[in-house]
Formats: C-alpha cells, sequence, structure tokens
C-alpha cells in the first residue's frame, strides 16, 4: 500500500479525534443471525439487497468473529446477480456509517481486518477505501473476496480498477474450487459494463489453459456463461471424450453448448453409431448436426428416417439429401400420411412418433392435389397436429372456409389462431352472420377473440363497427384491443378510406357512436362520424 494511500487512511481518524467530531453511525437494530445467513447466499427471496446490505454492515461491524465467518463463508455461494445488487447497495448503505467509515479506514491502514470487513469495504462509495481493500484482499482466496477483487477490477475508478487488476495479474496460480467459479461468473456478467471486457478475456485465457482436472468442475458451474466458456476451452484443447460430447450435445440444459458438443462430437466421430445417438437429442440444431454428417458418410436411410422430424431444419436437410438422390419427398409423406390414421392418434396411451413432422412436410413438399390428405388430418387428437394440418393447408395455397371456420370453435387456442390466420385471407368466403356469432358474449374468450380478428379483417366499416360494439366490452382484453385500433385506424388509416359505407351501414354506424359518445368523448365521437361521413349522408337525406 503507498504511503499516500496510507497517510488518507489515518487522517479521517487522527482529525475526529482532535476536533471532536459528533458524527454517529444510523444503522438500524441488528437483524437476526438466521436471516443473515439465509440471505447471505441470494437464496432467500423475501430479504432484498438493500435490506441485506443494511445487515451485512451491522454483522461486520458488531459481529462477533464467529459469526463473521459463517457469513464470509454463506456469501461465497451467492451468485453473479446478488453480488452486483449487494456492492450496489452496500455503496448507498456505507453513508449510514460515517463512524465506522473512520475507524475502518484507520484498521485498513495499520490494523488487523478481517476478511468480511475487507469485503464490505471493499464496496464502500469511497474509492481510497475500495482501493486498500483491494491491497489487502490480494493474499485471500475465498470465493467471496475473488468475487470483491472481480467487481473492483471493473471498478468506474481508474486507481482501484488498475490496484485489482494488478492482483488478478499477479496470482501466481488462478483460485482454485468454489473461487474460480465465483470470478468466472462474475467475470462474464461483468462483460457489458464499459470497464468489463479485460476480466473476461483475463479468464477466456485461465480458462484455455487449465489443465482438465481443475476445469471439469466449470463445465457443471450454475452459470450457463461459465459452462459455455469451460465446454469452449475444453473443446479447443481436446479434453472432452467422444462419449462426453455426446452426452452434452444430448443432455445439457443450454442450446448454444448443446450445439458446441455436438459438431464437436461430429468432427471427432470414430463411426456412425455416436452420430446414431445424437439423432435422439431433444435439440434440433444437434439432430441437424448429426444428420448432415451421417448423410456425408452415404446412409440415405437416415434421411428418409428424418423426413418426419418435427422440426423444420431437419427436415429440410432431410428433404434435400432425397432430391440429390432423384426421389421425391412429397411421394415419401404421401405414403407415410396415408398409412397413418389421423383418428387414431394414440395407440396405447403413445403418441403415434412423426404425426407433425409428416403433416408438416406435406405442406412443405406437396402440392395443392394433396390438400384432400392434409385436411384428415384436422381431426386429429393432438391439438398441436390440427394447428400443424391447417398450416399445411395454407402452405399448400387451399383455403377452404367449409373446413376451417369450424376449427375456430376448438378447445386449443392454437388451433383458432391458425384458423384466423387462414381465412383472413379469405374473409369474403365467411359470411358475416356466421363471424358476429363468434362474438356472442357466451363463448369462450378465444373463440370470442378469433371472432374479432377476423372481424377487423374485412373493409373499414365493419372493422369500425365492430370495434365500436365491443369498447364496453366485459372482456378486458377485447375490450382493450377495441379501444386501440379505434385509436390506430384514426391515426393512420382513417384519412386514406375514401370509399363511403352503404346506407344500411351508415345508419348502424351512427347508432353505435352514439351509443359509446361516454367512452369516446364528444370530440373523438365527431371525427368518427365525419370520416365516416354521417354529417353528409344526413345533410343530403335532409335535401
Amino acid at each position: 500500500m503507498g504511503r499516500r494511500l496510507r497517510r488518507w487512511l489515518r487522517r479521517p481518524a487522527v482529525a475526529a479525534a482532535s476536533d471532536g467530531w459528533g458524527e454517529r453511525d444510523h444503522l438500524p437494530a441488528p437483524a437476526t443471525t438466521e436471516r443473515v445467513l439465509a440471505a447471505a447466499g441470494g437464496a432467500d427471496p423475501n430479504v432484498g439487497p438493500a435490506e441485506f446490505a443494511t445487515a451485512l454492515l451491522i454483522v461486520a461491524r458488531d459481529g462477533d468473529p464467529a459469526l463473521r465467518a459463517a457469513v464470509v463463508t454463506a456469501l461465497g455461494t451467492a451468485g453473479a446477480p446478488w453480488w452486483l445488487a449487494v456492492d450496489q447497495a452496500l455503496r448507498q448503505r456505507w453513508w449510514w456509517a460515517p463512524a465506522w467509515s473512520r475507524r475502518l479506514a484507520a484498521d485498513l491502514a495499520d490494523g488487523e481486518v478481517d476478511e468480511l470487513r475487507l469485503v464490505v469495504a471493499g464496496c464502500h462509495h469511497d474509492g481510497r477505501i475500495r482501493e486498500a481493500a483491494v491491497v489487502r484482499l490480494a493474499d485471500c482466496e475465498h470465493p467471496a473476496a475473488v468475487a470483491v477483487l472481480a467487481l473492483r477490477a471493473c471498478d468506474w475508478v481508474a486507481e482501484v480498477r488498475s490496484r485489482a487488476r494488478s492482483v488478478v495479474e499477479g496470482w501466481p496460480s488462478p483460485p482454485g474450487g468454489p473461487a474460480l467459479s465465483t470470478l468466472a461468473e462474475l467475470a462474464f456478467a461483468l462483460r457489458g459494463r464499459r470497464a468489463g471486457g479485460w476480466l473476461a478475456q483475463r479468464v477466456d485465457q485461465v480458462l484455455r489453459d487449465l489443465p482438465a482436472q481443475r476445469l471439469d468442475p466449470l463445465l457443471s458451474a450454475r452459470d450457463r456463461g461459465t459452462r459455455r466458456a469451460a465446454y469452449c476451452a475444453a473443446i479447443a484443447a481436446g479434453q472432452l471424450s467422444l462419449d462426453r460430447l455426446t452426452t452434452a450435445a444430448i443432455r445439457e440444459g443450454d442450446l448454444p453448448i448443446r450445439t458446441m458438443c455436438a459438431r464437436a462430437a461430429v468432427r471427432a466421430a470414430a463411426g456412425p453409431a455416436h452420430l446414431h445417438a445424437m439423432l435422439a437429442s431433444r435439440t434440433a440444431l444437434v439432430r441437424a448436426e448429426a444428420l448432415q454428417a451421417l448423410i456425408v458418410t452415404g446412409d440415405l436411410d437416415v434421411a428418409e428416417a428424418a423426413l418426419a422430424d418435427r422440426h423444420p431444419l431437419v427436415r429440410g436437410i432431410a428433404q434435400a439429401a432425397v432430391r440429390r438422390t432423384g426421389g421425391d419427398p412429397a411421394e415419401h409423406y404421401r405414403r407415410l400420411a396415408a398409412r397413418q390414421a389421423p383418428e387414431l392418434g394414440v395407440i396405447a396411451g403413445l403418441e403415434v412418433t412423426g404425426e407433425l413432422g409428416v403433416v408438416a412436410g406435406l405442406g412443405e413438399t406437396g402440392v395443392a392435389d394433396d390438400a384432400d390428405v392434409v385436411a384428415r388430418w384436422l381431426a386429429h387428437p393432438r391439438a398441436r397436429v390440427r394447428a400443424e394440418a391447417i398450416r399445411a393447408l395454407r402452405r399448400l395455397g387451399v383455403t377452404r372456409p367449409a373446413e376451417l371456420v369450424p376449427m375456430l370453435r376448438d378447445e386449443s387456442p392454437a388451433v383458432a389462431r391458425q384458423a384466423v390466420a387462414s381465412l383472413r385471407g379469405q374473409i369474403g368466403a365467411v359470411a358475416p352472420a356466421v363471424l358476429e356469432g363468434l362474438l356472442d358474449a357466451d363463448n369462450p374468450p378465444s373463440l370470442r377473440l378469433a371472432g374479432y380478428r377476423l372481424l377487423i379483417a374485412g373493409d373499414a366499416w365493419q372493422r369500425l363497427a365492430t370495434n365500436l360494439r365491443l369498447l364496453g366490452d366485459a372482456d378486458e382484453r377485447l375490450r382493450a384491443s377495441a379501444r386501440a385500433d379505434v385509436t390506430a385506424w384514426l391515426v393512420r388509416e382513417a384519412a386514406a378510406t375514401f370509399h363511403e359505407p352503404s346506407r344500411e351501414r351508415a345508419a348502424e354506424l351512427a347508432g353505435l357512436i352514439e351509443a359509446a359518445r361516454p367512452i369516446l368523448g364528444d370530440h373523438r365521437a365527431q371525427v368518427l362520424r365525419f370520416h365516416a361521413g354521417l354529417d353528409v349522408l344526413s345533410t343530403r337525406g335532409r335535401r
């Protein structure tokens, strides 16, 4: 610690003794021991960062050595989001403890300071106290101490930041165990800060140089950013076996890691057995990588089997492979669709595999003549297959209102949404009375919403009439949608609506506008009458 910094740390205490300063701390009564320990790791949702920061200062100042050591241990398990929040809260709460700030500054210069007090000093609002705490934390390898060093390596004050980075660079070897995991987690959490890039790059370099036994625990770290960096380093160093890469490609919870391991496993695979195992992955990118590699080896049977995959990426690869061999994917889908009976979608409690992919694939590769085959799947017991059948018909360019209008009443909102999407392009083929019947108050909300979306897809005056009827509806979602759409129409489209409503529609709009006047207000009601030409029409009638 430099002489200038040490002299500054001593000065507040000397000045207080000579001038008789009467400042005192304003921290509240200490919290219970159990509450502090439960919150230290950030696992107690009932304790926020501000409350915990206050309790932490009290424990650091007044707690016995055993309690302070226990709190440090608990802090070592905290995640990066909790550390970031507590660091910010501590900087604010330190203003409540001016007397202890002076005493702690003097102790940092000349006295003995335990780890907990160094930790809270490292989160002080005064940069010189933070810098002194960093100097004293240089020899500590506890995860809580490493967390504070990571925070200060990205500090906004250059002197504090430089001192913390010097400590990190001066480590003879990276910290081990949980401390390394804490360092990595905070480094990647701080990467987005203006001064956060240095630490993240440093940790990336550290991980690339670690031997396998020290890197291995990070492959199961709770923080996915840490796991990603660890897997990247391990793959680059060739430290992962093919079995482990395959297992991670299938089971790892993070998509980028699964993809990274799948590509590495494909490169390392000694034969097709491992590639076939990856075809069972729940991640489409993993299945796609394995499928592509198997196709390159000449295994075209696997391409045909993957035609019915549930994901379009995998189906696309399989379809391209079949076409390259002169085959027609649509013929394969037709055979599968004809062989499976949609009404028997579940056999002995087990889902018939590939149904979703068969229907989707036929929609992707078929022609309009395949619409009858696809339409059979509208009766499937699974909502996802029914929704995919509607989407497939739309891809084939076939929209038959007689089949799709009943789907608006489907128990699944997803199916109803697909039916709406198809019918919006054929809105004139559906009688308005049928659509208006969907708005009956006794219908389920999803059915009423489907009717609303189709009705406002018609001409401008049907849209306006529908919205006006729903301005005071009991359904909050429909009511809000109608009010927002009236506003949007007035702002963007009303001035460009050049055709007038029919006599019948004009009379209906006049009544609806007057009924909605308490909601619209006099000005907006008059503007609507103007755009609908109602005043002009009434004048013509008088003439």
